[in-house]
């Protein structure tokens, strides 16, 4: 695990969470990935998890982690509660899996990638801001965990992403704003985790050290981005969850039935 209790300065983190609508789905993760990173980053959804509850309690249980009100054996525990109290009953086939909604694997990676992710946009938001992208421009790409079995194709990757093969390589570094970073991960956003159960992560790389490996020049100003959080948490949660409804709806992936549930149009959820 590659993240900790957040720190109560990161109110950016907990202002990722709050502007995520419920999106119970039919939808499988092949399915999801397809979807627009602008809707993604802006709904909690987990792969064929059609209980709005049970989404409901996984975003309770991430909004507290972070927030550090609970620890992380506490939340798995009211995540298990919550699917027990529905009455679910996982296949026999699958059972212990991770299409087993109620094992451990399955609520381990729901409740990691939801914290990482809240996290991740954390401390990119952070980055941007203006002193601190003048004096951190980039960041480099590395291992920050280890895994059992680690992805060995990270460098391939990182060169089919469009990232820089600087007089550093093979150390990965790129300035924070440079494309690559979407490109990278396959969630299509510039910052951690870049894919499931990775344990790759960034680093603040300072001015001089970008200037020296050729990333910027002495007399360049980065400019902060900005992904319109700030602007969604103007909006009231229902209005959100209707601009949400409505993205989805456009994509012509699938509707909304009477409960609320997004299905595929087709044949359902591949």
């Amino acid at each position: 695990m590659i993240f900790s209790r957040i720190k109560p300065s990161f109110i950016e983190a907990m202002q990722a969470n709050e502007v995520r609508a419920l999106l119970p789905t039919d939808l499988d993760s092949a399915w999801l990935e397809e979807l627009d990173p602008e809707i993604r980053i802006r709904a909690r959804f987990s792969a064929k998890v059609e209980s709005a509850r049970h989404l409901s309690r996984l975003d309770e249980a991430v909004a507290q982690f972070t927030e550090g009100k609970i620890g992380w054996v506490e939340a798995k525990k009211n995540i298990r509660q919550s699917i027990e109290r529905e009455g679910y009953v996982p296949d026999p086939e699958h059972r212990g899996g991770l299409q087993d909604l109620s094992s451990d694997a399955r609520i381990t990676l729901q409740l990691r990638m939801n914290v990482q992710q809240a996290q991740g946009y954390g401390h990119w938001k952070q980055g941007q801001n203006p002193t601190l992208l003048d004096a951190f421009p980039a960041q480099e790409f590395l291992r920050l965990a280890s895994r059992e079995k680690p992805r060995e194709n990270w460098p391939e990757r990182w060169l089919a992403a469009g990232g820089p093969r600087t007089s550093a390589w093979p150390r990965m570094i790129a300035l924070k704003n440079d494309p690559c970073w979407v490109s990278l991960s396959r969630f299509g956003t510039p910052y951690p985790p870049f894919d499931y159960s990775s344990g790759m992560g960034v680093v603040d790389t300072p001015r001089r050290e970008a200037e020296a490996l050729g990333l910027i020049t002495r007399d360049d100003i980065p400019q902060p981005q900005d992904l319109g959080f700030n602007d969604d948490l103007q909006a009231s949660p229902g209005v959100r969850s209707q601009v949400l409804h409505s993205a989805l709806e456009a994509t012509g992936v699938g509707r909304f039935d009477k409960d609320g549930v997004f299905r595929a149009i087709t044949g359902g959820a591949a």
